[in-house]
């Protein structure tokens, strides 16, 4: 495993998923979702961020050929779909009834984010090779 690639990749994965995050969910779909009562906490959403930007690269490098834009967009979108998979059904795990529409919407968000966060994790791994 390659420390610079990991390291790397993990911290411009985890901006590039705290910013896509706030331009979707903070600004083009915070109207969309029911808001929580209180103010969000940045800190544990950018540390939620960091830990998904290195999941990202872990993964990335474990499987070598992850090293151009169209593998880590596959990869990104795969690693999102499960991920948002897991993090709904938890979110709503006492709920009786949940909107499937938020479900969906929230899912293909996650998709969407995961696999422009995934191309940009593969571009920095392909540009340290």
């Amino acid at each position: 495993m390659n420390a610079k690639k990991l390291l790397a990749g993990g911290i411009v994965g985890g901006i590039a998923y705290f910013l896509l995050g706030w331009i979707v969910y903070g600004m083009l779909l915070h109207d969309f979702f029911p808001q929580p009562p209180g103010e969000e906490n940045l800190t544990h959403i950018f540390i939620g961020s960091m830990s998904y930007g290195f999941l990202m690269g872990w993964v990335f490098q474990l499987n070598e050929g992850i090293g151009k834009c169209v593998p880590g967009i596959k990869a990104g979108m795969g690693i999102g779909l499960f991920a948002a998979l897991h993090m709904t059904y938890f979110m709503h795990m006492y709920e009786s009834s949940f909107d499937m529409k938020l479900m969906v919407v929230d899912t293909l968000a996650m998709i969407g984010i995961s696999a422009l966060v995934g191309a940009i994790v593969a571009v920095v791994n392909g540009k340290l090779s």
